[in-house]
């Protein structure tokens, strides 16, 4: 063989690679795409049932409970079989659920128990999805490109959060929730399909003998421990996620019944917060270059979260307000990106789907009750200003404590991208 032969076959792999990549890519934004349209709607058809802000705020709690209860079996599922055919399967399952719950709709079945148990079960999928998603991503790219992936990535996530809200918002005003479900439905079959065309067989892991669930989570679990910037980084996107979700869990609510904005207008603060992450996904990969510890990177932006997070306090216009939310947006991404690559690079391809889980059911772990103690605190107060400043001070807490822990010393790992 020629070492003009080596070249063709490199770059022919390369190719193939990045194919599975963009497929891959394209599958992911098209069911984050489809995301906004039941994030929206969800929320708005109890709204309209009921009246009730904490009623509300239960459809975001339900986001995460059943995340948390079955999160470990979902990174333990992803390790031991297959990804593609999973992704294939939990994106089918999916768009089951919204179809559903769009024939109900079809049909005039506007039933809270509905509303409450499709948010249950798109949950229960979800840690499936993410674990398995999340740990695909390395073996469809070089090592060295993991963060511009991620951050590629990311910046998908962010522009579909800056336009999906208003897209989503629009949608749902003018179609209504069953087009709205019946679209959603649609986008995850298209998502499984994209993956299906898949044709690189991925995560060529090492065989081995699969332990009791318990066992592979201990394995798993002691890594983690063993690895304090994964453990820390975790630690500190529980408490800034704590302090974004009491504020996005109830910004419909205050926006839509306390300041009597519409659908569209409150599109465009949620449009804001995407915005800001899209800024905050392109640059992250240029801001950890210029540190040699990644970990301040995310006490930073825990920090300018929090921030951004207190400025609603003094914010009242609509497009202030969006201003703010750029902030917070794009502080939140470069944690995202930073900590998604981090992980990337520390933690072995066979144990990968359960870190991504354990990781981030540390950082979701107090998320149930985030969005119900900010709707109860809007509900009896009727005013948002108790809600941003516990929020923000939880933020801002959250950073000053990082600062003792081997976030603020612990170097770039070896594995970093040159």
């Amino acid at each position: 063989m020629t070492i003009g032969d080596i070249r063709v076959q490199g770059t022919a792999r390369r190719r193939g690679t990045l194919r599975d990549y963009r497929l891959l890519f394209g599958a992911f934004v098209v069911s984050a795409a489809g995301d906004w349209l039941y994030k929206l709607a969800l929320p708005l058809l109890v709204l309209r049932l009921t009246g009730s802000a904490l009623q509300t705020s239960v459809v975001y709690s339900l986001e995460y409970v059943p995340y948390l209860l079955f999160a470990m079996v979902g990174g333990v599922i992803s390790d031991r079989y297959n990804r593609r055919l999973l992704l294939i399967f939990v994106q089918s399952a999916a768009a089951a659920v919204t179809g559903a719950l769009a024939i109900l709709a079809w049909f005039n079945q506007y039933h809270l128990w509905a509303i409450y148990l499709a948010a249950f079960l798109l949950s229960t999928i979800t840690p499936v999805y993410q674990a398995t998603f999340l740990a695909t991503v390395p073996s469809t790219v070089p090592k060295e490109r993991l963060s511009w992936a991620n951050s590629r990535m990311q910046a998908g996530q962010s522009a579909l959060d800056l336009v999906g809200p208003l897209l989503g918002g629009s949608a749902v005003a003018a179609l209504g929730a069953r087009w709205a479900l019946s679209l959603d439905s649609t986008s995850f079959a298209l998502s499984a399909l994209a993956v299906a065309l898949i044709a690189r067989v991925i995560a060529d892991r090492p065989k081995r003998i699969p332990g009791t669930v318990r066992d592979d989570l201990n394995e798993a679990a002691r890594f983690v421990r063993s690895t304090p910037i994964l453990l820390w980084g975790a630690i500190a996107g529980a408490g800034s996620s704590l302090g974004l979700i009491m504020i996005e869990g109830n910004m419909l609510t205050y926006l839509v019944r306390y300041r009597h904005q519409s659908v569209a207008e409150v599109g465009v603060v949620f449009a804001a917060l995407g915005a800001g992450a899209l800024i905050g996904a392109l640059v992250a990969p240029r801001i950890t270059r210029l540190t040699s510890c990644p970990g301040r990177v995310i006490i930073g932006s825990v920090l300018a979260g929090g921030g951004g997070t207190a400025m609603l306090l003094v914010l009242r216009q609509l497009l202030t307000i969006a201003a703010a939310w750029v902030v917070v947006g794009a502080s939140t991404m470069v944690f995202i990106v930073t900590f998604f690559t981090l992980r990337h690079q520390l933690v072995p391809d066979h144990l990968l789907g359960r870190v991504v889980i354990i990781t981030r059911v540390i950082a979701y772990v107090t998320l149930p009750v985030a969005p119900v103690i900010g709707g109860a605190v809007l509900s009896a107060t009727g005013t948002f200003a108790p809600v941003i400043a516990v929020a923000a001070a939880v933020q801002v807490s959250t950073a000053i404590i990082a600062l003792f822990t081997p976030l603020r010393t612990t170097p770039v790992p070896a594995t970093e991208p040159g």
